[in-house]
């Protein structure tokens, strides 16, 4: 039999063990929620989720261009649209086109040197290392891509998975093809 100064302790020690186990499962809940929970997923079709500011420090391209993120150049590619070339390499095997640095100009007015937004889809970088997203102006609203086939200077290409938009810029580009815009007008397209 156990004295009562005895059953007390060991009445005390249970409760602390219980308070402490608590404490414990309370904070491990915390940290998931934290952690799992309330974390944004970038495969959400739902919303929107944007990444930024960055400010474009250089544009390469119709297509292309470059920002300056945690702490190191990246550059970043357009998601969904293939835009003319302007700078490929002769062994590449591509044809720099005047198309191409008229694209190239009009990308570098649309956000050279301005802020940007990222969107990702479900891969973030290509097989080249470039990260890809869709990108958007200061405004966060307008993106950089519906401008750039809506006014027929780029056109729809796209690789799985990263789809996200590819009925809207097919849309997009039927439109402009339609009414003639940027290169669609000129007989390049």
């Amino acid at each position: 039999m156990q004295s009562a100064g005895t059953e007390k302790k060991n009445r005390f020690r249970n409760k602390l063990i219980f308070v402490i186990l608590a404490l414990i499962v309370l904070l491990a809940l915390v940290l998931f929620n934290k952690l799992y929970l309330n974390k944004p997923s970038r495969f959400s079709r739902g919303d929107i989720e944007l990444d930024g500011p960055y400010k474009v420090r250089k544009v390469v391209d119709g297509d292309t261009f470059y920002i300056k993120k945690n702490g190191k150049d990246v550059k970043v590619r357009l998601i969904g649209v293939d835009a003319p070339e302007s700078v490929a390499p002769s062994a590449s095997g591509k044809e720099n086109t005047k198309e191409g640095e008229k694209a190239a100009k009009y990308l570098k007015d649309l956000i050279d040197g301005k802020n940007i937004y990222l969107e990702y889809d479900l891969d973030n970088y290509d097989q080249y290392g470039r990260l890809l997203a869709y990108v958007y102006k200061s405004d966060q609203e307008t993106m950089v891509q519906r401008v750039l086939l809506s006014e027929g200077y780029a056109m729809v290409v796209t690789y799985q998975p990263n789809v996200k938009y590819a009925d809207e810029f097919v849309d997009l580009q039927r439109k402009a093809r339609s009414a003639g815009k940027g290169f669609w007008g000129t007989g390049y397209y």
